[in-house]
């Protein structure tokens, strides 16, 4: 609730967690390079304050990393595909996307309005997406740091997003949504759907299937953004620069329909996954349901077990 951050390895054996001594001290670096008071809980928008660092000495029980990203509530995080990203929503409206073995905060990106409740990344690492309490789900290329699309469809907060892996390729997508308003939405985008849009800043990055392993960025000259340099001990021309994205107006940012929009309880609808053949859906009163994809085998043998035998 206080905008923590700490990562278990099932494997470890849990202990009584105690701030590193640099935490302590409030030595602890943010990507400003300068330090950050570690009394009081506070921190810079564009800092990291690291409790435990993942490169702790001491990994031998867990906790193996703590760190405090806001004051803000975290409503949830996701690994990329790779493992070597995070994204992180808040309760103040902000995607945090941070290189987690680095411990680097890369970009901060706002939601229009409201906390962002759910995240999730695509099956290429390429995109992240957002819902939040705006009703909206967010797409953010990840490549070029910048938000390509906003998707419309729910009446109510959204609650959770996926991809579905079975219906995306290179070049397409699938992924769905359920909210508060128990509706499921699924959605199509292709990346010729998406123009990117006029930022009044561009970040540009290596090529995507290198996994960010060689990334990249050219700072242009710009007073709508706030850039801070990383406190690592990198030559001056490796330093990354850290930006922090403004909120897109509307008119700027394709809105993108659901090509389904379905309610499918009466109950807020909290959780979402996609099977071969099927769609997985929660809601909070309890209820788990399962829906057979069209043409599905699945599907197939449950009409035939339940058509009626032929007369002989």
């Amino acid at each position: 609730m206080d905008g923590s951050l700490v990562v278990y390895d099932k494997e470890k054996e849990d202990a009584q967690f105690n701030p590193e001594e640099e935490a302590v001290n409030g030595n602890i670096s943010g990507s400003s390079g300068e330090a950050i008071d570690a009394t009081n809980g506070t921190t810079h928008p564009n800092g990291i304050r690291i409790n435990k660092s993942v490169h702790s000495k001491n990994q031998k029980t867990n906790p193996v990393a703590a760190w405090k990203l806001s004051n803000h509530r975290i409503n949830a995080f996701s690994f990329s595909p790779d493992n070597r990203h995070l994204a992180v929503v808040s309760e103040d409206g902000t995607l945090r996307i941070i290189d987690y073995l680095k411990e680097e905060l890369l970009d901060v990106f706002y939601s229009y309005y409201g906390g962002l409740t759910c995240a999730c990344w695509s099956p290429d690492g390429k995109y992240v997406l957002t819902g939040g309490q705006d009703d909206l789900i967010s797409i953010w290329s990840v490549v070029e740091s910048a938000l390509v699309a906003r998707c419309q469809g729910h009446q109510s907060w959204v609650s959770a997003v996926a991809f579905d892996p079975w219906r995306c390729d290179d070049r397409n997508y699938r992924f769905g949504s359920v909210g508060e308003d128990g509706r499921l939405c699924l959605w199509d985008f292709s990346v010729g759907m998406l123009h990117r849009p006029k930022a009044q800043s561009v970040r540009h990055r290596g090529s995507i299937s290198s996994r960010y392993t060689a990334l990249q960025r050219a700072e242009t000259a710009t007073t709508s953004n706030s850039r801070l340099r990383s406190d690592s001990n990198l030559d001056a021309e490796d330093e990354e620069v850290v930006i922090q994205h403004p909120v897109e107006p509307r008119a700027r940012i394709p809105m993108l329909p659901p090509v389904l929009n379905k309610s499918i309880d009466t109950h807020p609808v909290c959780w979402l996954d996609f099977t071969e053949d099927a769609i997985i859906t929660s809601c909070k009163s309890g209820h788990i349901r399962t829906w057979l994809r069209p043409g599905s085998e699945l599907a197939a043998q449950t009409e035939g077990a339940s058509a009626p035998a032929a007369a002989s």
